[in-house]
């Protein structure tokens, strides 16, 4: 991989180590807050991984004592609804592009808000230092949380914490995180972050990508259909060694369950 395939913009840092994909936030001067062009530039960065053969799997984290706390409001006017409404589409595609990608794990290492708290539904392990938060302050300001937020949070966590967090811009403990499920560990510090974020990307690299990737697949889209309609779909997930293609095989699959 060139180095000019792999520079993403200043505040978008990565790496390759265990054949995962490192993404950082690194905008740490106003705690990894997004604007629109870094937004871009970590769609760019989550592409790359999804269609480099060399990298199975995405570890998502950020520099610093943040997380990240969302949207850049001095960047960006929550009045402005078609600035808004561009950062939305480029934040839900990223989104979209973590639920149906590469498995990713998210390591989040300090105060996760706004887009933060998205990208962590949307992973596949989410492992936070113990002393981070999470919150969704959009309400306080009038924004909408338009970016699929709304449908990954009723999934992961249910209706009442979904409507607390975004109702009432309740702010959410690792601890509490870990028992409704918003995360699913929590570790002493930054440096315990990234080692055991690496132990399960080197568990995960290990295993049967094609397998692995469609169980991802029939755990995020079987839930709310029937026996029958979800039992079928994931007859044709466990029919993977039929296919000589296997990357093909993903594609399909993926096209069935979107």
């Amino acid at each position: 991989m060139s180095s000019q395939n792999t520079d993403f913009g200043n505040f978008i840092e990565f790496s390759y180590k265990k054949k995962f994909g490192i993404i950082k936030l690194n905008r740490i001067h106003r705690g990894n807050a997004i604007t629109t062009e870094m937004a871009k530039n970590l769609r760019r960065a989550l592409e790359f991984c999804q269609r480099t053969d060399k990298i199975r799997g995405i570890i998502l984290t950020g520099n610093g004592t943040s997380f990240t706390t969302g949207m850049d409001i001095d960047e960006i006017d929550g009045s402005d609804h078609v600035t808004v409404k561009e950062y939305e589409e480029t934040a839900a595609s990223i989104q979209e592009l973590v639920y149906y990608g590469k498995p990713t794990i998210c390591a989040i290492n300090g105060k996760s808000m706004g887009d933060g708290v998205a990208y962590s539904l949307c992973s596949d392990y989410r492992i936070a230092v113990k002393d981070c938060y999470f919150m969704m302050p959009e309400i306080n300001i009038g924004v909408f949380p338009g970016t699929g937020i709304i449908v990954l949070m009723s999934k992961v966590i249910g209706i009442p914490w979904t409507k607390k967090i975004l109702m009432f811009a309740e702010k959410i403990s690792a601890e509490k995180a870990l028992e409704i499920g918003l995360i699913d560990q929590i570790v002493e510090d930054r440096e315990e972050l990234m080692k055991v974020a690496l132990d399960k990307a080197k568990f995960l690299f290990s295993k049967n990508q094609t397998v692995l990737n469609a169980i991802k697949l029939c755990s995020n889209h079987l839930a709310d259909k029937s026996y029958k309609e979800a039992y079928d779909l994931e007859k044709i997930g466990s029919a993977w060694y039929e296919y000589e293609d296997k990357e093909k095989f993903i594609n399909y699959f993926r096209k069935k369950l979107h």
